[in-house]
């Protein structure tokens, strides 16, 4: 039997005639914790509102665990949804909020009891259940909004940006109580986001998305360290982007010099774009650097320096933990393995 949970098969969703999301494939696998990451408008929430059935697609398919459920109605799916909205009611106390999804499917009082204290527990919040929900933070909201969620044991959790209402210390809290959460109770997560860190944080899989299509599919680390375009290697972290001509197999032209670098495969005199991360490039003496510039800038970031050096007009963006004076004349110095090479787009 396959592991992937859910499945998408050329997907598209129109409205008013515009596509949205644009015959997109996808899948996750069991016990993952998947993330749907990018912009404002890129289609990520209505792709989320399509596996919950919320959103019918325009054509396509959507299975769960083999059986498709493209034209199967929410209620009808082992699929729950936390939005950025928590939706509680306000007219009920925390154990009732809880117990709601319980009590609609006749669960018994006794076995209501039990799960709702189990969640509670899950959730950091056991004593809470008296309390009224107007009472409690937004942390605290959102962890009821979970719990509420969860208690009806779904195979699949989604969640749509639940955490954008949140402060930045308790956002940050947050991502990790929920991973912790996703990985102790063995299901499936299902996350949108347009914050990269916190996709990068918390995800087992990462789809990127823009403009209605799939940009990029993997692990956080292989979508930072290896981007496919320019568009991830820009959303995902800061980079240095440049036009480059791939001369041959293992040299590219860039900035007016030749590199060795480490990717081979594209057509001779192919343009291309190359892509520097900030924290790759070295300040070195100026003699021992493969290009050279000034230090135009300096901003202290508190775990390093974001210096921007100008070099020949153009402008590198630089991370180090040693901090270079405005105005020095510093060498630019990168390995083989810093320079990432990719198809030019458009």
């Amino acid at each position: 039997m396959s592991d992937k949970i859910v499945k998408g098969l050329n997907i598209t969703k129109e409205f008013n005639g515009v596509p949205v999301v644009k015959n997109i494939d996808f899948w996750v696998k069991k016990n993952q914790f998947l993330t749907i990451l990018g912009p404002s408008g890129c289609g990520k929430t209505t792709t989320l509102r399509m596996i919950a059935g919320f959103e019918t697609p325009t054509s396509g398919q959507l299975f769960f665990e083999g059986k498709e459920i493209t034209n199967v109605p929410p209620y009808m799916r082992q699929i729950n949804t936390v939005f950025q909205k928590y939706a509680l009611f306000p007219h009920m106390n925390i154990y009732e909020n809880i117990a709601f999804g319980l009590r609609i499917k006749k669960t018994s009082e006794k076995d209501v009891a039990t799960k709702v204290a189990k969640m509670l527990e899950l959730v950091n919040l056991s004593g809470f259940e008296k309390r009224s929900v107007n009472s409690l933070s937004g942390g605290q909201q959102q962890r009821i909004a979970i719990a509420r969620a969860l208690v009806n044991e779904p195979k699949v959790l989604l969640l749509d940006e639940p955490l954008g209402a949140l402060d930045l210390k308790l956002r940050k809290e947050m991502q990790i109580e929920l991973k912790n959460m996703q990985k102790e109770l063995g299901i499936t997560f299902v996350y949108v986001t347009h914050d990269q860190e916190e996709a990068l944080t918390m995800s087992d899989k990462i789809i990127i998305m823009n403009q209605g299509e799939i940009q990029q599919i993997g692990s956080p680390t292989d979508i930072y360290n290896e981007p496919e375009n320019a568009f991830v290697a820009d959303f995902i972290g800061e980079s240095n982007i440049f036009t480059g001509t791939m001369l041959e197999d293992f040299r590219v032209k860039f900035c007016d010099r030749e590199f060795v670098c480490v990717d081979k495969g594209f057509e001779r005199n192919e343009m291309v774009d190359v892509v520097v991360r900030p924290e790759d490039v070295r300040l070195v003496p100026k003699s021992e650097g493969l290009l050279t510039g000034v230090v135009k800038s300096v901003v202290f970031k508190g775990v390093h320096y974001e210096m921007l050096v100008t070099e020949n007009d153009r402008e590198w963006m630089v991370h180090s933990t040693t901090m270079e004076r405005e105005g020095t004349e510093v060498g630019l110095l990168m390995t083989p393995d810093d320079i990432h090479i990719m198809c030019k787009e458009g």
